[in-house]
């Protein structure tokens, strides 16, 4: 049986061949640009949703950062309100005036003589006698340190002598109006006569701090070692609370 293709022109059957070579690579080019376009619209896909990992990272660590400076500042603020806030406003007035120290003319200043509290001046031992302080003002205040004391004696000889500070610790004493503390002076009391005994008769307190003094009459009569140039004497003066 005869080709179709052999009743045809040589020239014509050429036309045909090129033809069809021709589409053969037309779809050869398709399928190439097709792979070329899916594998570039895949790395594109990839690259974005790697771009957007990234920002999804930086903005979880950011709100972490974030969340975490806020806590902070939170936390910051809270203290900074319960520091500021409370040390300087109801907890600051309240220590400021606590801690702001009593003057002379805010307190009363007394020998305490009841019970056991006079000392044994008819001894040749130590003894203690105590002062006390009385918040006689409208606010509290705070006593703290050593009180000054000055003894002024009953005979010539005696003159007047300034005690010296024992080595206990110092603490501060807070007084509400109306409340009392107190401290104490030991002495050298001495059966001795003469000049080698201090016959104490008036005795100036001065607070701490303070220059104002109080002018006590010395009740307990005696007298105790003199040893006003002394540099460990056996009287002295002991501080506030003690």
């Amino acid at each position: 049986m005869t080709s179709p293709f052999s009743r045809l022109p040589r020239r014509m059957v050429s036309l045909l061949a090129v033809t069809a070579l021709g589409l053969g690579a037309a779809a050869c080019s398709s399928s190439s640009d097709d792979k070329a376009s899916g594998t570039t619209g895949s790395s594109s896909s990839s690259s974005s949703d790697s771009a957007t990992g990234k920002a999804a990272a930086s903005g979880s660590t950011g709100s972490a950062t974030g969340s975490g400076s806020g806590d902070s500042a939170s936390n910051g603020g809270t203290e900074a309100s319960d520091g500021s806030t409370r040390s300087g406003g109801k907890s600051t007035a309240s220590v400021a005036s606590a801690g702001a120290r009593c003057h002379t003319s805010e307190l009363k200043a007394a020998f305490a003589t009841g019970g056991d509290a006079a000392p044994d001046m008819n001894s040749d031992n130590q003894t203690q006698a105590s002062v006390a302080f009385t918040n006689i003002g409208k606010r509290t205040c705070t006593l703290r340190g050593f009180p000054g004391v000055d003894m002024t004696g009953n005979q010539a000889s005696d003159g007047t002598w300034s005690l010296s500070r024992s080595a206990k610790p110092v603490t501060a004493v807070s007084l509400s109006p109306g409340s009392t503390t107190d401290f104490s002076i030991t002495l050298g009391a001495t059966t001795e006569k003469g000049s080698g005994a201090f016959q104490p008769g008036l005795v100036r307190i001065t607070p701490p701090d303070e220059k104002a003094q109080f002018t006590l009459k010395w009740p307990f009569g005696g007298a105790v070692t003199k040893q006003d140039g002394a540099t460990h004497p056996a009287t002295f003066v002991n501080p506030i609370g003690s």
